[in-house]
Order: structure tokens, then C-alpha cells, then sequence
């Protein structure tokens, strides 16, 4: 990316397996063509992006002219991350 306010959300694709997400940045742009591709475990749902079942975006907005849509990280469960359910809780 060009602009350093954004960066880019980074995926490996395990054939067999699935998708895992390996870079989640706080805020990242996303061709709209994607949410079409299949394959790479999209879905939106009430305005959110979740991505192979471990990170969550929530769209912030729209860029008509090069068809991008803006995203805030929301949730990350990866793991060792913020939201990860298996992580222990530190008194």
C-alpha cells in the first residue's frame, strides 16, 4: 500500500486446510472484487467482515474511485492475539 495509514491484511492459503490470517493491521483497505472471490472465507455480516473465522473488520467506508472499502480491526482471535478464547487470563 501505498498510503501508511493503511496496511494490508495478509493471508496464507493452506490447500485441504483453509485460510489463516497472518497479518491483521489495525486499519487496512480491501477491493471490493474480494468479497466475491471464493475461496478466501469471507463473509459479511450486519456491516462486518469476518475473515476465516479469526479476525473481524467493520466496514468504515467507500472509495468510489478505485472500489475500496475501508476497514477497522474490531476482533482479533488468532492466537496470542487480544481476543483469543484459549488465552490465559493474567490476575
Amino acid at each position: 500500500m501505498s498510503d501508511p495509514e493503511y496496511g494490508d491484511i495478509q493471508l496464507t492459503r493452506h490447500f485441504g486446510i483453509g485460510v489463516t490470517v497472518d497479518e491483521a493491521p489495525q486499519r487496512a483497505k480491501m477491493d471490493v472484487d474480494l468479497l466475491a472471490q471464493p475461496g478466501l472465507y469471507l463473509r459479511v455480516e450486519r456491516g462486518d467482515i469476518v475473515i476465516a473465522d479469526q479476525v473481524v473488520y467493520r466496514i468504515t467506508g467507500y472509495d468510489p474511485a478505485n472500489c475500496t472499502l475501508t476497514l477497522e480491526l474490531i476482533k482479533d482471535w488468532r492466537p496470542g492475539q487480544k481476543d483469543d478464547p484459549n488465552a490465559e487470563t493474567q490476575p
